[in-house]
């Protein structure tokens, strides 16, 4: 909640010990400082949305919707297991046979809502599809400094991502990429651009697996007087497997650098198999943040089911994904 010359500018915001919340505060500064009061103290239209959208506060609605997860999946294993979700376009890959189609449906923090599709097709050493993300919130709120019923304006966000996904089986690893057309939209105003991603896969024997990946490089086009930044993300894990008759575990490491937080993130996931049943834990560490999120998987037949949720969102909302796989003959 920010007072902006008289008026309260509330929006549902990170937890206040997250680095993106410090973050938020110290860039929130000068574009506040933009805002015009017109004659009877109405905040004008255009200097809200400079305020919201050159803060970068609203991690569900900016550019770093991006970041999100997409799926029940990729909360519950986080950004270690880069050799095998969706984070990674390496990682893509359909039956020999038919087509792969994911749906997703979700919640993240300040109840934003998240949905995504993802639809690979077969081919002989390579693998292509489309995806596509959209993340929406709905309750931001302008109020006067004395409390009213209502508020003075209500209005939405919402960030969407379109694009081609490719990999490839080539000097005995998979490499992927991914194009991305990216659009966000806050009130009136809205901006676009494209981003593009790179990784590979290398199995080195078959307990030990390696992943690595670039994210969201690109550019989008000016909004108002200044351009989104994308928030670029470099990855990297190693796994190991553990595997017996009954059942098998994997366990990985993964680090990250991000445009978005300083110094380096960890990474650590476990994922556990008995026949058709998959338990996930995994954790986020840095300098100022730590995340748990945990989930589960069932496989029956041609389809399976993901879950995951993330623990000790701080009352910020439950983020929470679903998604259902389906592998098509």
């Amino acid at each position: 909640m920010f007072n902006t010359h008289g008026f309260i500018l509330s929006l549902p915001l990170f937890s206040p010990n997250s680095t993106l919340a410090n973050v938020a505060c110290r860039e929130v500064q000068r574009p506040l400082a933009k805002i015009e009061v017109q004659a009877g103290g109405r905040l004008t239209i255009a200097g809200l949305i400079t305020s919201i959208i050159l803060s970068g506060f609203l991690f569900a609605t900016g550019t770093q919707f991006l970041t999100i997860p997409s799926n029940g999946l990729e909360l519950s294993t986080g950004s270690s297991t880069v050799h095998k979700n969706s984070i990674n376009p390496a990682s893509m890959s359909a039956n020999k046979s038919g087509l792969f189609m994911d749906v997703s449906h979700g919640s993240w923090l300040a109840d934003s809502k998240i949905s995504s599709l993802l639809m690979l097709f077969p081919g002989d050493n390579a693998h292509f599809g489309l995806n596509l993300k959209y993340v929406e919130i709905d309750d931001l709120e302008l109020r006067g400094v004395t409390p009213t019923d209502e508020p003075i304006a209500a209005y939405g966000a919402n960030g969407f991502a379109l694009g081609a996904v490719g990999s490839w089986d080539m000097l005995g690893m998979k490499i992927g990429a991914a194009l991305r057309w990216v659009r966000i939209d806050l009130y009136t105003e809205n901006s676009n651009g494209f981003s593009v991603d790179i990784g590979l896969i290398k199995q080195l024997n078959s307990k030990i697996k390696l992943g690595a990946a670039i994210l969201n490089m690109g550019k989008m086009s000016i909004l108002k007087s200044e351009k989104p930044k994308l928030p670029i993300r470099a990855l990297a894990s190693a796994s190991y497997m553990l595997s017996t008759r009954e059942f098998s575990n994997e366990f990985t490491l993964g680090g990250e650098f991000s445009t978005l937080v300083n110094g380096m993130i960890l990474h650590t996931s476990n994922e556990t198999n008995w026949h058709n049943l998959t338990l996930r834990q995994s954790s986020k560490l840095s300098r100022e943040v730590v995340e748990i999120s945990v989930g589960a998987g069932f496989r029956f037949g041609i389809y399976n089911l993901n879950y995951g949720i993330l623990i000790g969102s701080q009352g910020l909302g439950i983020p929470q994904m679903l998604d259902l796989t389906i592998y098509f003959p």
